[in-house]
């Protein structure tokens, strides 16, 4: 039974943020991601109080994403190398079906909410995956251990969220992918060196 709930849940999120990203999020209606989710009105209440309650649920797709990516992702690749291919996996899902808009608006609702802020929730899955990836990386002696698996989760979230943030405030004017394929060795390598 959990197992159904959740990929209800994760039905409506998923046609709910390809509507807002297709059509826009004003344009959109509760009835469009009822007909979309193929489920019915009391569903989608039983999950959200309406359509702007779904505007935190962005956090909820990438989970959705990279809890894909964990099941195809091969397990004898560096850790430097699944960060990278992760984050560039991830990247290109939020630049070719994310609306830049309604992530700009998460990033800052995040900042002024007195709810839970769903991006910084360390539960997620996102959190969990790659602070094994780290431990990993670690433990092989592929980064230097001159910091722990958290505080080098804590540099690579906030390295994502400032591309993002960045993306987000130059409205898409650059490729989100090719600009973090750019950078994000850099960040790796001080891993690789130690901080």
């Amino acid at each position: 039974m959990p197992r159904k709930r959740i990929s209800t849940k994760s039905r409506i999120v998923k046609a709910a943020w390809n509507l807002f990203y297709k059509k826009g999020y004003e344009q959109t209606t509760v009835e469009d991601i009822i007909n979309a989710s193929r489920t019915s009105k009391g569903t989608f209440y039983h999950y959200f109080k309406g359509k702007e309650s779904l505007l935190n649920s962005l956090s909820y797709l990438f989970d959705e994403k990279y809890e894909e990516l964990s099941a195809s992702i091969d397990p004898d690749m560096s850790a430097y190398d699944k960060l990278l291919y992760l984050n560039h996996e991830l990247f290109y899902m939020i630049e070719t079906s994310v609306d830049i808009s309604l992530l700009a608006f998460l990033y800052s609702s995040q900042l002024v909410t007195k709810d839970k802020k769903s991006l910084a929730d360390s539960k997620r899955f996102y959190f969990k995956w790659i602070t094994e990836i780290l431990e990993g990386g670690l433990k092989s002696g592929e980064f230097k251990n001159t910091s722990t698996a958290k505080e080098l989760m804590k540099i690579y979230a906030m390295y994502e969220r400032a591309i993002l943030y960045d993306w987000a405030l130059y409205r898409g004017k650059y490729s989100l992918c090719e600009y973090s394929d750019r950078l994000l060795p850099h960040v790796l390598d001080t891993f690789v060196n130690g901080i």
